[in-house]
């Protein structure tokens, strides 16, 4: 489905005891489908991120899907995505109810670090319900995971993951990292959008059916 990837990067809304430093700034990832029969229909995207520590901006672009942005206020907890279709700009407003179910995931940590732009990221063995096996994980120790919050209870930033969805296996790999004041700009909604609950965006998908 087409809004499908879109959601999946907005799971996981919770709380995280561990100390962090705040982090403003840029990641990119770059998203691939690791099956390797139907990458075809799945070319290499990209996701990119931008923060202050209290907003955060995800952004994601694809042949197949085209751009869609999330905004989202991490201590508020509700966000908006911004889609465009049949040439009409929407801005779909969403409160999240605080996730209080345990993780699908466990992790094993390992032994082993690995380089991302620069950064090094720590290791460790991800399993998961719709795992055929544990997988290989990286993460930034000292910058929290309310940034992606792709996978609940990783004790750190994810920099190369993997998502089960039901098109198959996605591969997120952190390829560009940059710590810098962002323009909180970037964290507005534009005028030409309409603000609609995600009921009014659905209705009007129907209606113009």
């Amino acid at each position: 489905m087409k809004f499908t990837l879109l959601f999946i990067l907005l799971l996981s809304f919770g709380s995280y005891a561990q100390q962090y430093k705040p982090f403003s700034g840029k990641l990119i990832y770059q998203v691939d489908f690791t099956d390797s029969v139907s990458k075809k229909s799945a070319p290499t995207s990209f996701m990119t991120v931008y923060t202050n520590d209290t907003l955060v901006r995800l952004e994601t672009e694809s042949g197949r899907m085209g751009k869609q942005s999330t905004i989202r206020h991490l201590v508020l907890n509700k966000y908006y995505i911004l889609l465009e279709v049949n040439g009409e700009k929407y801005a779909i407003q969403h409160q999240a109810e605080a996730d209080t179910s345990a993780s699908k995931y466990t992790f094993d940590k390992k032994w082993g670090k690995k380089r991302f732009d620069g950064k090094k990221a720590k290791k460790v063995q991800v399993n998961a319900t719709g795992f055929t096996e544990p997988l290989t994980m990286y993460y930034f120790k000292d910058i929290s995971p309310k940034y992606i919050e792709a996978i609940k209870g990783v004790p750190g930033l994810p920099v190369e993951y993997y998502i089960q969805t039901e098109d198959g296996m996605f591969r997120y790999k952190l390829v560009e990292f940059s710590e810098e004041t962002t323009d909180r700009d970037l964290f507005g909604i534009p005028s030409d959008y309409q603000k609609v609950t995600f009921d009014e965006f659905m209705n009007k998908m129907m209606q113009g059916k």
